[in-house]
C-alpha cells in the first residue's frame, strides 16, 4: 500500500469489508458497487454536488491521523 511509504490515502468503496480484507487504513462507504462515485438516478446537478460531497469526505479521512485501520462514517 502507498501508506507504508507515508503516503496517505482513503479508499472510496461500496464494499468496506473487501477494503478491510485488502489493507485499507482508511476506508470510505460510497455509493453502490456499479456506481462507487456516482448515482444516475440524480440530475447532472445534484450528482455533481454528491461527487464533490464525496470527494471531501475523502480528503477528510486522508487529513485525519489515524493509529490503526478505520472505515469513516458517512459524515
Amino acid at each position: 500500500m502507498i501508506e507504508k511509504h507515508g503516503i496517505p490515502a482513503a479508499m472510496v468503496t461500496a464494499m468496506t469489508s473487501m477494503a478491510k480484507v485488502a489493507g485499507a487504513n482508511r476506508i470510505l462507504a460510497s455509493g453502490l458497487i456499479p456506481h462507487t462515485l456516482g448515482d444516475p438516478t440524480r440530475s447532472a446537478e445534484d450528482e455533481f454536488a454528491w461527487r464533490k460531497r464525496q470527494v471531501r469526505k475523502a480528503l477528510n479521512a486522508v487529513a485525519t491521523a489515524i493509529p490503526e485501520a478505520q472505515t469513516f462514517p458517512d459524515w
